[in-house]
């Protein structure tokens, strides 16, 4: 197949649907990732300065719970779509639900409310997440060759919102609705930022409800609900070849060592942001840097950084040794995500433990925090999703990435518990003590890379 060539047709012939549906993850990214940080500090900060005045612990246990709910709540979300409401309204009540949950972050006063808040936006992004890519991808049949270009299409839309979000609502929280004197800030304008993560969703919706009148009355969402169940029963009489077993294995192999990465990953939006706001100087002037704009900074590389590890890949599989094997790459992801943390541990040893005890450190220590984690991100994540797609059997292949899923949940709601033990153990120990660990676990899974891709690619029976 002649990549260039095909590139240019499908680049002439993407329906206008797919831009629209694109549409949906930039509304509904903007909103999520440009409260998420905020809902942090908002939590943790002091009421004097515009937050709710609980401690750090709370602060991430209450982060984690939402970041890990929303990796389970899609597999109900898509259920609810399948069975009853279909994809259109899942995303239109899904965004409304999530703008409510956002608009009670503005008005909120209490841990009880912020609860409440999480449970509302976990059912939102429940609704609107699964049935988002469903809507996507129903508008290319399975041999169509657009289709997987379309999906790296639409993550671009999702970058949009990553990259935004961020940005703008640090600047809401920082400078537009901030109360200053002089350089300093007095209040976090925290709340405005939740009130207009509420509008851009609310907007979202509106929009989204509107124009699907006229991009996707024409569409066939997929077979009927009785169909898809026939289908499946069928498949279940099927018995499952020895490959496909020891292929499974594979998966819950790969599974468990994804949940050691996320809960270190996931510190820059817990712990190394908390450590921002007091340890590193952020002041530009008269300007502070918001924490916010880690998002947007992981964002930006994500889209720089993906058509470059794609054509390492590409690249190496020419090679006479061939491109790495799936535990290889993550192996590597490893490895990065323990040199950025190498950069933590330089800027405690800098700044100490208690705010004022040393001088405050330069930001680039969180930029090169951010560039190695976004290298092994790369390295790891995208590879992540795609051997799951490739090695899981077709009867258990909605299970087997609902258990992919899973090992993120357990990853993101343990994320939370590190502030906690930094509590107790200091944070520069507990700074040692992860990249010790992200180092052993690579080694691990470097050592069984061989053991890993013979099952993988064990003859079919």
């Amino acid at each position: 197949m002649d990549m260039n060539g095909t590139s240019e047709v499908v680049a002439k012939k993407y329906p206008k649907a797919m831009y629209f549906c694109g549409s949906v993850f930039s509304f509904t990214n903007f909103s999520y990732y440009g409260m998420k940080l905020v809902l942090l500090l908002f939590i943790a900060e002091s009421t004097a300065k515009g937050g709710l005045g609980l401690s750090n612990g709370e602060a991430t246990s209450l982060l984690a719970s939402f970041m890990a709910f929303s990796y389970l709540s899609p597999i109900v979300g898509g259920w609810i779509s399948d069975r009853f409401l279909g994809p259109k309204l899942c995303v239109i009540i899904g965004m409304i639900i999530s703008g409510c949950g956002y608009f009670l972050a503005f008005m909120s006063h209490s841990k009880q409310e912020i609860q409440l808040m999480i449970v509302l936006c976990v059912i939102g992004s429940g609704l609107y997440k699964s049935t988002s890519q469903t809507l996507v991808g129903s508008l290319f049949e399975n041999d169509d060759p657009r289709k997987d270009g379309a999906f790296s299409m639409t993550y671009m839309f999702t970058n949009v919102g990553v990259l935004l979000g961020p940005f703008l609502c640090g600047l809401i929280a920082n400078q537009w609705f901030a109360v200053k004197d002089g350089g300093e800030i007095l209040e976090y304008g925290y709340r405005a930022v939740f009130l207009t993560t509420a509008i851009v969703i609310w907007f979202g919706a509106a929009f989204f409800a509107i124009g699907q009148k006229f991009f996707l009355k024409n569409m066939a969402v997929s077979a009927t609900a009785k169909e898809n169940l026939k289908e499946k029963k069928e498949l279940a009489k099927v018995p499952l070849t020895t490959t496909e077993k020891r292929r499974m294995c594979v998966i819950l192999i790969l599974a468990f060592f994804t949940i050691f990465f996320w809960i270190a990953y996931n510190q820059a939006s817990m712990s190394i942001a908390l450590y921002m706001q007091n340890f590193i100087d952020l002041r530009i002037g008269n300007f502070q840097i918001p924490t916010a704009w880690i998002d947007s900074y992981n964002g930006l590389l994500c889209v720089i950084l993906g058509p470059i590890a794609a054509a390492i890949w590409v690249k190496l599989s020419k090679t006479r040794h061939g491109d790495l094997n799936i535990s290889q790459k993550m192996s590597l992801g490893f490895a990065f995500l323990a040199v950025a943390f190498v950069f933590m541990i330089a800027a405690v040893m800098k700044t100490g433990e208690i705010p004022g005890e040393g001088a405050k450190a330069s930001v680039l220590f969180i930029i090169a925090f951010i560039t190695f984690q976004s290298i092994g991100e790369m390295c790891f994540a995208p590879v992540g999703y795609g051997m799951v797609n490739k090695l899981a059997p077709a009867k258990y292949a909605s299970l087997l990435m609902g258990v992919w899923f899973a090992s993120m949940f357990v990853a993101n709601k343990l994320s939370g518990y590190v502030e906690v033990v930094i509590g107790k153990l200091g944070m520069l120990q507990v700074f040692i003590i992860i990249p010790g660990c992200l180092l052993v676990i690579g080694l691990l899974l470097f050592a069984l890379n061989r053991k890993l891709e013979k099952l993988a690619q064990h003859e079919r029976q």
